[in-house]
């Protein structure tokens, strides 16, 4: 049976050119970096080298590069880093906007945060799943200090309008604008020049799991999280990952240097398979399309009573098809897409959907094939309900 992977939105593999790497640095830079001696010095050294190259490649300074061990560490971080040093020295209560489509390692953490007594804002989103700058400026309120919003939704692939909301929020005093860039970062265009925080994660990218960055300006003030040596300017305790940190580098300048022509790729894939889909009865496209959606990411749903994620999922997985229903850190406690449920206000489509994510490694005999497949699962449960389908 032929297996093929669409669920690169979860984990993509390691870029070869980034595994060389990865191998080299487990091998020989196994020192701390932290340590006082001649090992832990060229470790270290190895890390700002990597640091200085991030930085340099995104236009930040290298002091605004902080490694953490991935993306919900690096968004528990910004959100509840930033809510804890307002909070000491504000005698308002603090007040924070996101949006009700966030990634569960932003949600959940503000819905901690409205624990311990965080007023907390969630706007909504429209049909594609976009938030209205509008409303983000209407929210603002005396004691607001920070808004944090996606800039690719992990589930649609939905655009949010990032540079709208960063120029609005630049004038509008001390607030400061957090972008969980996970899945948007490679994938399109950013200015980090008005973004205060900035989340991105290794093995979304072609680099190792445990290992992510999140940027964080100068004038930024947080309390860290984790407490130990005072590693990451003292904003992350503990041993730092040294091969993990340069495979993210390698992947980085590897991503930025291959987006375009990849993009492109992946563009027209999808649009050959969207065009596919139209054909298929009881098929539904979540994702907008267009302009405002990244084409590496393309969410259906069955409108089919009964054929829900888990059923379409299982069907798939037989002929060899890898695909998800919402994000990783979410598909195993949900059985319904909160996002989706947003967007939508439908059950069905919420209860129903599958996330097909793809890198340019994915063909057009790999599009057939899953075009084919899912028409053959749709009219076997038709014919002889969703029990009794055989491929």
């Amino acid at each position: 049976m032929r297996l093929l992977y669409l669920d690169y939105c979860a984990s993509a593999p390691i870029h070869p050119k980034v595994y060389e790497h990865y191998i080299k640095a487990s091998k020989e830079l196994y020192a701390n970096p932290s340590s006082a001696h001649q090992l832990g010095f060229e470790s270290n050294g190895i890390v700002e080298e990597a640091r200085e190259d991030i930085a340099s490649i995104l236009e930040i300074s290298p002091r605004e590069v902080i490694f953490t061990s991935g993306a919900t560490e690096s968004n528990n971080l910004a959100i509840i880093g930033v809510a804890r040093a307002a909070r000491k020295s504000s005698t308002e209560k603090v007040h924070i906007i996101t949006s009700v489509i966030e990634h569960s390692s932003v949600f959940n953490c503000c819905k901690y945060l409205e624990e311990e007594g965080f007023e907390i804002t969630y706007v909504p989103v429209d049909m594609d799943g976009r938030v209205s700058v509008e409303t983000i400026k209407n929210s603002i309120k005396s004691n607001t200090i920070l808004v944090s919003i996606m800039h690719v939704n992990n589930e649609t692939g939905t655009i949010q309008p990032i540079d709208e909301i960063s120029k609005m929020i630049k004038g509008k005093g001390n607030i400061f604008f957090h972008v969980d860039g996970v899945q948007g970062f490679t994938k399109a265009a950013i200015d980090l020049s008005d973004i205060d925080l900035y989340t991105l994660s290794g093995h979304k990218i072609g680099a190792a799991k445990g290992v992510g960055v999140l940027i964080v300006k100068e004038n930024i003030k947080l309390k860290p999280m984790i407490f130990g040596g005072g590693q990451e300017a003292g904003l992350r305790s503990g041993t730092t990952n040294v091969p993990g940190v340069i495979s993210l580098a390698e992947a980085i300048k590897i991503g930025i240097l291959e987006k375009n022509e990849k993009m492109e790729y992946i563009k027209k894939l999808n649009a050959f398979i969207v065009d596919g889909l139209k054909s298929i009865p009881g098929i539904v496209i979540n994702s907008p399309g267009g302009e405002i959606s990244s084409p590496h990411i393309l969410n259906i749903s069955s409108t089919e009573p009964g054929l829900n994620s888990a059923i379409i999922l299982n069907l798939l997985s037989k002929k060899g098809i890898i695909a998800s229903s919402q994000s990783a850190c979410s598909s195993k406690s949900n059985k319904q897409s909160r996002i989706l449920m947003e967007m939508t206000n439908d059950t069905l489509i919420s209860s129903n959907s599958v996330r097909f994510s793809f890198n340019e490694s994915v063909n057009r005999e790999d599009a057939e094939y899953l075009l084919d497949s899912l028409e053959k699962i749709i009219i076997q449960v038709r014919k002889n309900g969703r029990f009794a389908v055989s491929i």
